[in-house]
Parts: C-alpha cells; structure tokens; sequence
C-alpha cells in the first residue's frame, strides 16, 4: 500500500493506492500549528499500513512535520516532491524551480490517463490553469484568486455587501445581493476559465483535453465547456512520481 499526501493551502488531501488502484482518500484540514505527533495520531487513526510514500506540499512549514508524522506511524522515510525527483516530464517554463508540486502532480495524472494534450484547472484556495502540450510537456498556466478568496476579499472589503454559499445562480443578471454576488465571482469565474481554454487553444494551434479538479470544482462545471472532472488528479500524478522514484510497479 502506497500513501501520496498533497499538502494544500486549506486541505490536506491523503491518497492510499493499493498497485495502481485508489483505494481510500481522506480529508484533513491544513493546521500550521499542529505538530507532527499530532498529525501522527490523525493518520494512525486512519490508515493502518503502508510501504512507501510520497509528500507534495505547497505549505513549506508542514512539509517535515508531515514526514516526521508518517515516519513516527509506519517508521519509514516519506519521498518529498522536489527538483531533486525524477518525473519523466520536461519542464519548459522560465524557472523550472518555481513550479509548485501541486501543478506539476496534477500535470503528470492528466497526462498519464490521457496520453493527449491537456488543460487541468485546479479550483482551490488559489484557482489554477495549466498546459501539457501534445509532447507531454509541462508548459506554463495561469494562477488567480480562488472563488473562496474573491468572496472573502469582497465581503471584507466592503460595508454592506453579505457572505454568500458558492453555488451559481439561475440567472446572470442577479435581483438582489445575494444572487448578484453569486453570479459575479461563480459565474464570472467559469466564464474566466472558458475564456482562457479558447485562448489557450488558439495560441497553441490545436485542441487539448479539458480537465477540472479542486475543492471549487462542483460550483463552475455545469457552466463550462467540454471540461471532465477528474477528482483525484493530483493524487494519481503522485503515485506516477512515487513508482519513477521508487521503481514501485
């Protein structure tokens, strides 16, 4: 049994892959306070063997904590995504450095299940858009503020505008606040990520595969076009990287 851990902003999501197979996922809200025997008595909790096991994070101050956690509960040493990991995907961005596990997780899922061209959107506590070209190669994407974020940002930034559920409205043009907050940062945003998929296209000069994922997913995707949901891409991405690295089959 294999346990992929991807380390978000607001979640942290656990994967157990038994061989190839998704077997369990598990949810745990991200804590930079918590210390590793505390993320130790939440993962025995849940899981109670493994073999191998591999670590993204996009949370620097918990990267450690989660390893010394697992190693503390299976007594074994936890791979780390990093520049250092093989991969199998050329990185054809500026800095290849920069680019963030997550991303190039979720990159090399999409690619492995479709062996095409594809466009993962990513909707969590940031919302992010980024391209395998037709070579399998990591080429760059977009990065904005999550629907979770322009909420807060607009509530807290104004005197009388209200918290609202992330759900879209029925129509575009909203008749009260509510429904006018709605359709500006629900709909607005899967007009955005259409808007970017054509454009996206165009500048590359063919058609890619349109995948969505993350927390957000479930708000936008009945307002987009030719997207598929694919739940678990990031963590199917880190078992890819954990068998390179580990010669795991």
């Amino acid at each position: 049994m294999i346990l992929v851990v991807d380390c978000g902003n607001s979640m942290i999501k656990l994967g157990l892959f038994d061989k190839n197979k998704l077997v369990d996922t598990y949810l745990v809200k991200t804590d930079r306070n918590k210390s590793s025997d505390e993320y130790a008595i939440i993962i025995s909790s849940l899981i109670k063997y493994i073999n191998g096991s591999l670590i993204s994070s996009v949370v620097p101050s918990l990267t450690l904590i989660l390893k010394e956690a697992i190693s503390k509960v299976f007594s074994l040493n936890s791979l780390i995504v990093s520049k250092s990991l093989k991969t199998r995907m050329a990185i054809k961005i500026d800095n290849p450095s920069e680019l963030g596990a997550d991303m190039l997780s979720g990159a090399i899922g999409a690619y492995t299940k479709f062996k095409e061209a594809c466009l993962v959107c990513d909707l969590g506590t940031a919302s992010k858009i980024y391209v395998i070209d037709k070579y399998g190669n990591f080429i760059g994407g977009i990065i904005t503020s999550g629907l979770g974020i322009s909420l807060n940002a607009l509530v807290n930034s104004t005197s009388l505008l209200i918290e609202v559920p992330l759900i879209a409205p029925k129509n575009v043009i909203g008749k009260n606040t509510k429904d006018s907050i709605e359709s500006g940062i629900v709909l607005g945003h899967a007009f955005m990520i259409n808007e970017f998929a054509n454009k996206i296209e165009l500048e590359l000069g063919y058609k890619v595969k349109r995948i969505i994922t993350g927390g957000y997913a479930n708000s936008v995707i009945k307002h987009l076009d030719n997207f598929i949901y694919e739940k678990n891409v990031v963590l199917e991405g880190l078992l890819e990287i954990y068998k390179v690295n580990s010669y795991e089959k």
